[in-house]
């Protein structure tokens, strides 16, 4: 009952105010779990384009994808959260204060932070599917970045042209990561998806979407190879603009951590 009550409000929020607004705005769209939980957004079911026709070829082919509504973190975990669940500060970048991105965390690190979150909370915590989070920094969007075309550093914090070394302008006052929330929140209320550090997604990491799910879940095989690889989505503070495209892809090794990878919660209804 209580989903239902909840995706009710979503829509009527989102009829009235706009499914940005909405998102920002509303408690009704908002979830919190626990005192030092991140805070949640309601994302609604959608189908929408991933991937891109012009970009590089592990982007392609461009594939319809449907998701379903799910929760996803506002932000970025911060360094306070994972303090506060975790009880260690990892983060090469920790000058940049509590309310900065947790970074150097491998991935099996953050599915430990993710364990312990859902053995606080009662509640099924864990990472987005690379087609829940394009979903996400897309938020309804076919441009190469949700704001248009051309990267802006009044949007990002990301870095200079000539990769790979952060860069003051702007909006952008940080060499290095900055604060979460820094930079304007897109349609669906969700802040950073784009550039400040890259982000560990569930899937194993695939040369092209050939094959690739339909249905929003993460994409995982029998390859046993493939279990060391996984996605990272959203480019960092020192990419290039062309690393944070909402179609760009990545591959990292879970257990190697980077001061350009953090992560977002995501939770099932």
């Amino acid at each position: 009952m209580k989903k239902a009550v909840t995706l009710f409000c979503w829509v009527l929020c989102g009829l009235l105010l706009g499914q940005g607004a909405c998102a920002q705005g509303s408690s009704a769209a908002l979830q919190k779990d626990c005192d030092v939980c991140p805070d949640l957004v309601l994302i609604p079911t959608g189908t929408f384009t991933m991937g891109s026709t012009a970009g590089l070829s592990i982007e392609r082919p461009a594939h319809q994808v449907t998701v379903g509504s799910f929760y996803m973190g506002r932000m970025e975990v911060t360094q306070a959260q994972w303090a506060a669940v975790m009880g260690s500060t990892p983060s090469a970048n920790s000058a940049c204060g509590p309310e900065c991105p947790v970074e150097m965390v491998s991935w099996d690190e953050a599915q430990e932070y993710l364990k312990k979150l859902s053995v606080l909370t009662g509640k099924k915590y864990r990472l987005p599917s690379e087609a829940e989070w394009e979903y996400v920094a897309r938020a309804g969007t076919s441009t190469a970045y949700w704001w248009g075309d051309v990267a802006s550093h009044e949007q990002a914090n990301y870095g200079s042209d000539d990769c790979c070394e952060g860069v003051v302008q702007g909006r952008d006052v940080w060499v290095g990561t900055a604060p979460v929330g820094s930079f304007p929140a897109n349609a669906f209320g969700v802040f950073d998806m784009l550039g400040n550090v890259a982000e560990w997604t569930e899937d194993f990491y695939h040369k092209s979407y050939v094959s690739a799910p339909s249905d929003g879940r993460a994409w995982l095989d029998d390859d046993l190879r493939h279990q060391y690889g996984r996605v990272v989505r959203g480019g960092a503070w020192n990419h290039d603009a062309a690393g944070i495209r909402s179609s760009k892809r990545a591959q990292a090794i879970t257990v190697e951590p980077s001061e350009s990878i953090g992560f977002r919660v995501a939770r099932s209804l």
